[in-house]
């Protein structure tokens, strides 16, 4: 082959690299972009020297881009393999440039260019559908109040503790009731060893305020008073597991200093072991009974609360992770579920991509759960538009799972996947293309010049 042909292959592969520099240079700042590098290979034929030859451009997808933080909380990044997975009018497409946000129309999760990011769904009852890839959305509805039904309560009382007794308990009240100074009064801290409030919300949203107050009876024992709001609760608001009533009864003072007679009393004993008893002894025994689950609810207490205004309430008070050793008080778990009403306030994902719906009350619903991709031969992916590829035969078929699952790399929020372009190294590379550019272009020219000699000789 000629030098001509030769200097004006070195002149085209030379330009193609040079294009290709000059994308990665462009693209520094584009979220997800891959730097792209140029692979040339040299021509022979009938094992002449024929010049060289773009054999392939091929994508860094090794190299990760630059975290960028931002705050936004559709602003995502995959902290290790993956691709989001988004749909383009039902075609999809996979992508790392994780900058998102709702549409303004259907509350859809998309791309800058409208594509609607994939995950996996949920039921009527708020439950993940996985499985099954679909557009995520966010419920951006106000949730309504919802009431108080169950008290995960467990603490440890300590055993070495000072017995306190009541000042006077009673099975019925006597013919001449106690007065108040016979009575339990929360405002003195002598008249009992504990005290611990947890918050509840009625069907209107209001909160009100449960109160136990722990006196220790000795030994193993432990007499527990319940006051709702400042007011103590009767016998008759308190229930038993299998439906016992409280027997056990006294006098208290309410938060304006009356005497309330009739006061329910519980009684709570502890095994040799620290466990929290049974609170009463069942009619029939369980085959298995034990303070970690309670299969037969004998560590439960049931109230009933009738706040103005709102539906009565029946609220479940779980004891049964309670202890008594003989070390300090401390509280375990003091969890009430209901909430007041709240107004949609954001959205949040979590590191497994679970996509949450926030609200002003404190309270979050799970909306779906961000699905990824992975491919077992990504520079075999498709290259497309706004940062994106498709699946092809060379990449073979998306390999499908959920953030921080296998080898799958966990969501960070707040925070997008740069381009991993290196710009000292690719305007290093566009002065040797250029130098490399003029070569070939001086071989053309010499080319030329030997060929006038020649025509002149002749």
């Amino acid at each position: 082959m000629s030098m001509f042909s030769i200097g004006l292959s070195g002149l085209s592969s030379t330009q193609k690299a040079l294009e290709v520099t000059s994308n990665n240079i462009a693209n520094a700042g584009t979220a997800g972009y891959k730097t792209t590098s140029t692979e040339f290979s040299a021509l022979y034929s009938g094992g002449q020297h024929s010049g060289v030859n773009v054999s392939a451009t091929s994508e860094n997808f090794e190299k990760a881009g630059n975290l960028v933080g931002t705050g936004q909380s559709l602003d995502l990044a995959i902290t290790g393999k993956g691709f989001f997975i988004i749909s383009e009018n039902g075609r999809l497409a996979y992508t790392q440039a994780g900058q998102f946000k709702m549409d303004g129309s259907d509350r859809s999760i998309v791309t800058n260019n409208g594509d609607k990011l994939q995950g996996y769904g949920i039921d009527d009852q708020g439950n993940l559908v996985p499985g099954i890839l679909t557009d995520l959305k966010v419920e951006a509805g106000n949730i309504p109040a919802k009431a108080t039904t169950n008290i995960n309560f467990s603490l440890n009382l300590n055993s070495g503790t000072d017995t306190i007794n009541h000042k006077l308990t009673y099975a019925v009240l006597p013919a001449t009731p106690p007065t108040a100074a016979q009575s339990f009064d929360p405002k003195d801290g002598s008249s009992f060893n504990y005290s611990q409030s947890s918050e509840v919300f009625d069907s209107l949203g209001n909160s009100h305020t449960l109160t136990q107050y722990f006196n220790h009876a000795g030994g193993n024992q432990w007499d527990v008073v319940y006051y709702m709001d400042g007011k103590p609760m009767l016998s008759t608001a308190l229930g038993l597991p299998e439906n016992t009533a409280v027997t056990n009864l006294t006098s208290a003072l309410d938060d304006t200093g009356a005497v309330v007679h009739n006061v329910g009393v519980v009684r709570m004993s502890f095994g040799t072991n620290g466990q929290l008893s049974p609170l009463v002894t069942p009619a029939t025994v369980p085959a298995e009974d034990n303070n970690v689950a309670d299969p037969a609810g004998l560590r439960e207490i049931t109230l009933a609360f009738n706040p103005t205004g709102a539906n009565g309430m029946s609220i479940k008070l779980d004891l049964v992770k309670t202890t008594q050793f003989g070390s300090a008080f401390g509280l375990y778990q003091n969890k009430a579920d209901g909430y007041t009403s709240g107004e949609f306030s954001g959205v949040a994902v979590a590191e497994d991509g679970g996509v949450y719906a926030t609200f002003s009350n404190g309270e979050v619903k799970l909306q779906g759960q961000i699905a990824l991709a992975n491919f077992a031969n990504p520079q075999g992916l498709e290259t497309a538009n706004n940062t994106t590829w498709y699946a092809s035969q060379k990449s073979g078929e998306a390999l499908i799972g959920t953030p921080s699952a296998g080898s799958f790399g966990a969501i960070l929020a707040g925070s997008y996947m740069g381009s991993n372009v290196d710009i000292s190294k690719q305007l290093v590379d566009l002065m040797s293309f250029q130098q490399s550019y003029q070569a070939n272009a001086k071989t053309i020219s010499t080319a030329d010049e030997m060929m006038q000699v020649l025509f002149n000789a002749v």
